[in-house]
């Protein structure tokens, strides 16, 4: 039997919709034989590198020859990614130049008709899939744990220092009004909403489709989500597993907003994508990049960014 086929199955246990298609890719391809095989290996030898060496190419995870590929994993993710943490510790030495200049926008940006320019929304990150629970939950956030388990992870340059600032985010204090977690498995992320959120199931939403992005488009109808209430928001975290930083922060709007992308031919795209807006900023860093490219500081005015495909937004079923 397939792992995956338990995972959909608590999917539908847990969650009123279905699962997006980004996630559905993400799903573990490992048998449940395999599955009980490397589990034993990582209570026995609490590594896997030694003893097999096909594991990242059968469980789909990201290893050498995918990293040597990836040549641009780095700064794509240090760029692309700040949003999901908001520790002053990580966002200290960033050089605005290197930022995003439309990563964060205003919630007055949000009226129909509007104009607004799209930040660089496309992933680039090597797709990995999930592990299954039993082996996720084994596996502690620190690096030499992550180097010492998987097969070749353990190189230097980019790979590790992406892998670091993952953990940066996942082991960085919480900010005043946050609840965090960095969940190592679907399991463990559909868990922290629920426990978050309340209630029997939670609702998944996340961006649709990322046409327009890295340009100019016209703002469409506006839907919010959550009426004010807990919004968890999940964002795709660099490890050679698929893994995700989820947090929620009070004061949360949630909105889905269609974006209309202009073509060369005349005729219009209508996309709907999916648009979180920070209302308190107060407890942020003074040095977090959205204020550089807003122009506030701390508890001045709202910071809101957009989700990509990979992003999960995360509401209470009612």
């Amino acid at each position: 039997m397939a792992i995956s086929s338990d995972q959909i199955k608590f999917w539908s246990e847990n969650v009123e919709n279905q699962i997006p298609k980004p996630i559905l890719k993400k799903l573990s391809p490992l048998s449940q034989k395999n599955c009980d095989y490397y589990s034993n290996l990582l209570l026995s030898k609490n590594s896997i590198h030694a003893a097999d060496a096909n594991f990242c190419a059968l469980a789909k995870l990201a290893c050498t020859s995918v990293f040597q590929k990836a040549n641009i994993v780095k700064d794509t993710y240090t760029r692309e990614k700040t949003y999901g943490r908001f520790s002053a510790a990580l966002h200290r030495h960033q050089d605005i130049k290197n930022e995003d200049p439309f990563a964060f926008y205003r919630l007055s940006a949000l009226k129909e008709g509007k104009l607004i320019h799209l930040p660089h929304l496309k992933e680039s990150l090597p797709d990995r899939a999930f592990l299954p629970q039993q082996m996720a939950s084994k596996i502690p956030l620190n690096y030499d744990a992550i180097s010492r388990i998987f097969p070749d992870s353990d190189i230097s340059g980019k790979t590790k220092e992406t892998i670091q600032t993952t953990l940066a985010y996942c082991n960085a204090e919480a900010i005043q009004g946050e609840t965090e977690s960095c969940p190592k498995s679907l399991e463990e992320m559909v868990g922290f909403a629920k426990s978050t959120l309340g209630g029997k199931k939670v609702v998944a939403l996340t961006t649709k489709n990322t046409r327009g992005s890295n340009s100019a488009v016209r703002i469409g109808k506006i839907k919010e989500y959550g009426g004010g209430k807990k919004i968890v928001a999940c964002h795709e975290a660099f490890l050679p597993f698929a893994a995700y930083f989820c947090h929620s922060l009070s004061s949360t709007r949630l909105y889905a907003v269609d974006v209309v992308v202009d073509r060369e031919t005349g005729s219009n795209v209508v996309n709907t994508m999916l648009g979180i807006c920070h209302m308190d900023t107060s407890q942020w860093p003074k040095d977090h990049v959205a204020f550089q490219i807003l122009k506030f500081g701390p508890g001045e005015g709202e910071a809101c960014h957009w989700f990509t495909k990979l992003d999960l937004a995360w509401i209470a079923d009612e």
